[in-house]
């Protein structure tokens, strides 16, 4: 046997050892490697013609094995070597990125958690939508009473003190017509004047009046007498008329102008001369010449009878506080025992009332009536 003949079985081993291994196969197969990572591409089946040219033994021919021996072994040897060093590279390289698939797996599922994220979102704002209330400058603005006619002080807290409780009655500018009713002369008293002058003689039931009420007017034939008290002397009241062009509703301390109802007569030990009361009870109240209560009163005068903490009268021009007619007697002001709440105005708030009532004159727009 020659070492031709013996290096057959060698050959026939070596193939062998290699098709179980994984890296070729034999009969119908080329000697090819196989698809799992390498680079030589994928195993390819044998068609019909290519097996028609192999020998019956199912590998190439003798000769043409025993001339590429060593060929086929440094061939098959490199694919294995080649796979050693791609795989000890994989080991220090970035990981691969994901197969197509993977991602087109991934990108769904994000996806779909956006759309869930978005539809909570969505939900969430629906849900949040009928809570959140509009801007204001999109609401229609309300329409606001006048400051005066608010039924709370127009003026910073520290420039307001209370509530108190009133404790009101209601005093006016008396006209006694004499010459409708009138009384026998002998009855008749004389109201004096400063230095116990006689100013005129009236009825009884008129002099009471001017000396209730401070202020009076008497017509007798035809002409009107108004008077307004200066004050009580040994026993005696003293009078002074009242000039034409002077305050014609009468006097109060300190020569002021009484202004029908907007003014208080008020216990002057307690309270000063020019001090604002608010009482919300008045705010909106319709007055005679048809003009509403803005709730402010300023303190004028004094009275006899006028003692204590809320105890107030309330000047109503010449309507009686019997009068049905009197603004004043309709909620109430008339009673002492009545619960109507009042606040004292100090500060600057207070002397703004005192301006729009021309204190302590009569203002242009007083209620004549």
């Amino acid at each position: 046997m020659t070492g031709k003949h013996i290096k057959i079985p060698t050959l026939i081993f070596t193939l062998l050892a290699l098709a179980a291994c994984g890296n070729m196969n034999v009969g119908v197969t080329s000697f090819e490697a196989n698809s799992q990572g390498s680079p030589y591409g994928q195993q390819v089946d044998q068609g019909p013609a290519q097996q028609a040219d192999m020998g019956s033994s199912g590998y190439y021919g003798y000769e043409e094995a025993m001339d590429t021996y060593e060929e086929v072994v440094q061939e098959t040897l490199a694919p294995a070597k080649d796979k050693k060093d791609a795989n000890s590279t994989k080991t220090t390289s970035p990981a691969p990125a994901k197969s197509s698939s993977a991602k087109n797996e991934a990108e769904p599922a994000k996806e779909t958690e956006e759309k869930t994220s978005g539809k909570t979102s969505e939900v969430a704002e629906e849900k949040a939508e009928p809570k959140a209330e509009p801007k204001k400058s999109e609401q229609p603005a309300p329409k606001t009473e006048e400051p005066v006619l608010s039924k709370t002080p127009n003026a910073p807290r520290s420039e307001v003190v209370g509530p108190g409780i009133l404790k009101p009655t209601v005093y006016f500018f008396a006209i006694l017509n004499e010459d409708k009713n009138g009384c026998k002369p002998e009855t008749r008293r004389t109201l004096h004047g400063a230095g116990s002058k006689p100013l005129l003689k009236v009825c009884p039931k008129t002099a009471a009046a001017c000396s209730l009420q401070g202020s009076c007017g008497v017509i007798q034939k035809g002409k009107m007498h108004t008077f307004n008290i200066i004050g009580r002397f040994d026993g005696q009241d003293r009078y002074f008329e009242i000039p034409e062009d002077g305050c014609r509703f009468g006097y109060g301390v300190n020569s002021s102008c009484l202004d029908p109802f907007y003014t208080l007569a008020a216990d002057l030990t307690i309270y000063k001369p020019g001090e604002v009361i608010f009482v919300p009870a008045v705010v909106g109240l319709e007055l005679p010449d048809g003009s509403k209560h803005n709730g402010y009163f300023v303190i004028r005068d004094k009275g006899r009878g006028i003692k204590g903490m809320g105890r107030f009268d309330f000047f109503s021009g010449h309507y009686s506080w019997n009068d049905s007619e009197n603004p004043f007697k309709k909620i109430g002001l008339g009673d002492v025992n009545t619960n109507i709440p009042y606040y004292r105005i100090k500060g600057e708030a207070a002397k703004k009332v005192q301006a729009s009532r021309a204190f302590p004159s009569l203002p242009p727009h007083a209620v004549t009536e």
